[in-house]
């Protein structure tokens, strides 16, 4: 009953109680469910663009509808644009950017910061409806859990984060496990089969073992070195991604903060262009706070030449 529109259920009433930070696994998952049920019958926002690469820390469009009626921001977009962020918002894949634009209701504006032909545009965009978009990619479970923590917290509405099963367990943690000091019962030996994969006849980089990017043979539990080594190379792999993209984000934010700062310049009487100044600069701080970090991490795991 409380997923069904017709009966008189609405998205704020569950969101009173899932602020609440005493509810049961169970519970939570069930006001969720529900919650989810509301918004896949709710009207939705549609931008009228399909989604191409992940490049140089954004999202490429690939192409535009004709309707540009019914999608007016089709119009102020061309394939091969890039989004780098949407409303104060970093963009790591087209889902992040997916549930933005999900998470408003048709006819509202939606920021971007688009990067075309090496210069950043502030556009806001007017928004069309996702139940008019044809072949539009279905909505996950997970896009519209997004969805909803966005159209929530704009309205003010904060509902924390249940724990993860297993998230405070480290890298160190999982190789201790597997190699006990001293040796516990479940000591990898030879009588075991060591888990491996083989690429045959490729030198292309390929994702094996536990998430290392290798080619050939890997054998990354055979014993503690290996597998200390693979958790290490997993993890310097992904902070050399996160430190191009934040560096990338670094970059095209100071394009955009000073095609801004020429705008109020223009109109220095329009409080919008000030508020949009002042989001674009903490994303700006916050993705130099990202690259410093990274960039630690990166230098403390490092191989020793």
């Amino acid at each position: 009953m409380l997923g069904d529109p017709n009966e008189g259920y609405e998205l704020g009433m569950l969101a009173e109680t899932l602020e609440r930070d005493d509810l049961s696994p169970e519970t939570r998952g069930r006001l969720w469910s529900a919650a989810r049920s509301l918004f896949e019958q709710s009207p939705k926002a549609g931008l009228g663009v399909g989604f191409g690469a992940v490049r140089d820390g954004g999202i490429e469009i690939r192409s535009v509808v004709e309707d540009v009626d019914s999608f007016p921001a089709a119009a102020m977009l061309m394939p091969g644009d890039l989004i780098v962020g949407a409303e104060g918002l970093g963009l790591t894949s087209s889902e992040d950017l997916r549930a933005v634009i999900l998470s408003h209701e048709p006819g509202e504006l939606l920021n971007l910061l688009v990067e075309r032909g090496g210069q950043v545009l502030d556009l806001d965009l007017p928004l069309g409806s996702f139940g008019s978009l044809r072949g539009a990619a279905p909505m996950s479970p997970m896009i519209a859990d997004r969805a909803i923590q966005l159209r929530w917290s704009r309205r003010g509405i904060t509902i924390p984060e249940p724990p993860t099963a297993g998230g405070g367990i480290s890298a160190d943690d999982w190789v201790s496990a597997g190699y006990p000091e001293p040796p516990g019962p479940f000591r990898a030996t030879n009588a075991r089969r060591t888990p491996s994969v083989v690429q045959p006849g490729s030198a292309r980089e390929v994702h094996v073992g536990v998430g290392v990017l290798t080619r050939g043979r890997i054998e990354p539990w055979s014993n503690r070195a290996n597998a200390e080594g693979s958790m290490d190379q997993t993890r310097r792999i992904v902070l050399s991604r996160q430190m191009d993209i934040a560096r990338t984000r670094i970059k095209l934010l100071n394009g955009g903060l000073e095609t801004l700062k020429v705008q109020v310049n223009e109109n220095p009487d329009d409080p919008r262009l000030m508020q949009k100044v002042t989001a674009a600069t903490n994303e700006l701080r916050a993705a130099e706070r990202d690259l410093a970090r990274a960039t630690m991490e990166f230098n403390s795991i490092a191989p020793t030449p």
